[in-house]
């Protein structure tokens, strides 16, 4: 298993050029230096929780989201509840009444 300062490193600089962010742009979003940026990026770095924490909500991503080396390590509830909670209510009922549509269509095959 791969060092967990490797494993957030490489998720900051993921979900940051994802996001199209710079560096720059990232250290002023999470109030963080630039310099603090770039060695968290190369792992060289251990931070916070506070900072972790500020690093998670400049990039949107739950925080969880940077600590699993790829995303098919993250629990299925917890990418869902991910979705969900980015939208409003009437887009969370369609979500749902979706997913249990399409789970009961599922049942019938």
């Amino acid at each position: 298993m791969k060092d967990i300062r490797y494993i957030i490193a490489d998720n900051v600089k993921l979900y940051r050029k994802k996001q199209n962010l710079t560096q720059i742009e990232l250290a002023e979003k999470a109030e963080l230096s630039v310099d603090s940026i770039k060695r968290i990026e190369r792992g060289s770095r251990t931070m916070s929780l506070e900072n972790f924490m500020r690093i998670a909500d400049a990039l949107a991503v739950p925080l969880s989201y940077l600590l699993y080396e790829s995303l098919s390590e993250i629990p299925i509830t917890e990418r869902i509840l991910n979705v969900l909670n980015s939208k409003n209510a009437k887009q969370q009922e369609y979500l749902v009444h979706m997913l249990e549509e399409m789970s009961f269509g599922m049942d019938r095959l």
